[in-house]
């Protein structure tokens, strides 16, 4: 039996092989002839990227002066924002994949994409949430809020996962006030707290939890350390709310990691997805943390976690060596067609189709 062939009864067979074969070459034509512009706030993306790069070098250059070891294997840039994979103060399991990601400048480009989409402009109060477990993402975070000329209010959580800022002499806390008191940044946290479990250092020994105690005080830093997790973030609402004026409101919140009391459960992440959330989506939250609170605000929230999918979104490599330069990723450039020679390509295609159909109905209607 013969098998069956579907074919038009008025164009013929070799009329569309030939068609499709235009096609396929217009359409190759008019994607190779594609130009690469630049995204909007381009120049802002590069002085944050350019800026969180100084940081890490000043942070580099520290660690040198005092003696601090970089492990070229975990670090294999030798950024100085990879820490040990466990001490006294590590909280927490890890990527270092992830952490790697974080070394990237170019994060700070990524930021500032976000804080424009969220509607963020210069002079706008931003509430943050920062914790040890990426050093880099915090760093890049500041970069692009002093770069757009908003007012940040910081609460960091000490304690660090795996491959975080989790060496006891060089916390976070002792990063960022290098970084202020160098003028690299102008902003550090108003308070902090212990993190971890609880976000009181629930799966920290007792002598960790003092030793970060300690680091949250040689910072002068205000310690938040309350008995319940709940506690806690009413603790940081508080702050929070006392560090603006009573007819000003947060243009942002921005939550860089997992911390308790910023995310309140890490069962929330599912419904808060990485990235700028508008609006968090109504459900049912098993314990509100201060992001959760003020996205039932209003207030649009950048969330700062999966940071390999994150990544991928804006053309960021994942764990890369060496490191990119600065600008790297689709976060800065994007490819437009030409329409001078794309719309003359359809017409002209268009015009063949018409043709073609045209030459086969006339030899159809007037064949000897």
């Amino acid at each position: 039996m013969s098998s069956l062939r579907w074919r038009s009864r008025r164009v013929s067979l070799g009329a569309l092989l030939l068609l499709a074969g235009l096609g396929l070459a217009a359409i190759a034509f008019v994607e190779l002839s594609t130009v690469r512009v630049k995204r909007p706030y381009y120049e802002d993306k590069v002085l944050a990227s350019e800026l969180a790069f100084k940081a890490a070098e000043v942070i580099r250059n520290a660690e040198s002066g005092e003696n601090i070891i970089v492990d070229p294997v975990a670090d294999p840039n030798g950024t100085g924002l990879i820490g040990d994979q466990f001490t006294i103060i590590t909280t927490d399991r890890g990527s270092l994949t992830a952490k790697l990601t974080t070394t990237n400048p170019n994060w700070a480009a990524v930021v500032v994409d976000m804080l424009r989409s969220a509607g963020v402009e210069s002079g706008d109060k931003v509430a943050v949430a920062y914790t040890g477990s990426m050093p880099g993402l915090n760093i890049a975070t500041l970069a692009a809020i002093e770069i757009i000329g908003a007012k940040p209010v910081i609460i960091s959580s000490v304690g660090a996962s795996m491959w975080g800022a989790n060496n006891p002499e060089f916390a976070w806390l002792d990063m960022e006030k290098l970084l202020y008191n160098r003028g690299v940044f102008h902003y550090r946290s108003a308070a902090a707290s212990i993190g971890g479990r609880g976000d009181r250092g629930g799966n920290v020994s007792p002598e960790g939890r003092q030793i970060i105690r300690d680091i949250i005080e040689r910072n002068d830093v205000l310690l938040i350390e309350e008995q319940t997790l709940d506690d806690a973030i009413e603790k940081r609402m508080e702050i929070y709310e006392k560090s603006i004026e009573a007819d000003d409101r947060y243009a942002a919140y921005i939550n860089v990691g997992g911390g308790l009391g910023s995310i309140g459960s890490a069962q929330n992440l599912v419904l808060v997805t990485p990235g700028v959330n508008r609006k968090i989506p109504i459900g049912n939250y098993p314990l509100k943390g201060a992001m959760i609170r003020f996205g039932e605000k209003g207030v649009p929230i950048i969330n700062l976690t999966k940071i390999t999918e994150l990544a991928r979104d804006y053309g960021l490599p994942i764990a890369p060596e060496p490191l990119p330069d600065i600008p790297h990723g689709d976060v800065y450039f994007e490819n437009r067609y030409r329409l001078s020679i794309a719309i003359p390509v359809l017409l002209i295609y268009t015009a063949l189709v018409f043709v073609a159909i045209r030459v086969d109905i006339y030899s159809v209607l007037f064949k000897k």
